[in-house]
């Protein structure tokens, strides 16, 4: 397992990066690197592509990745992909929407303390 990806909220709403290559909406996220633990991969891949810090709260592994859950901080530079604010799944996603059950929920509980 050396994939992350991180959920992260502003209220209820949280980010979510457009791949070109993939065609669809995802969470920002990518390959833990040799040297790096899953907090720092989170925040840099974050980082890369939304061009948002994001503050992690908690982690944990589902459908074979590291999945972590975040407040969303301040952009502070062009990502690599176009961004957006969602409250629910969209309908054009990068991979099976299979893989996210349960993800939204988690990162929920995770940040807020409820659903």
């Amino acid at each position: 397992m050396n994939t992350v990806y991180t959920v992260a909220f502003s209220g209820p709403l949280f980010l979510m990066v457009h791949s070109p290559k993939r065609n669809g909406w995802e969470m920002p996220g990518g390959k833990i690197e040799e040297d790096e633990n899953i907090k720092d991969a989170a925040v840099r891949e974050y980082m890369e592509e939304s061009g948002h810090r994001v503050r992690i709260i908690s982690m944990t592994q589902m459908n074979g990745c590291h999945v972590c859950a975040a407040f969303l901080g301040e952009k502070v530079k062009d990502g690599e992909f176009t961004t957006k604010m969602f409250r629910e799944l969209p309908a054009d996603l990068s991979f099976e929407r299979s893989e996210y059950y349960g993800v939204l929920d988690w990162a929920r509980h995770a940040v807020y303390g409820h659903d």
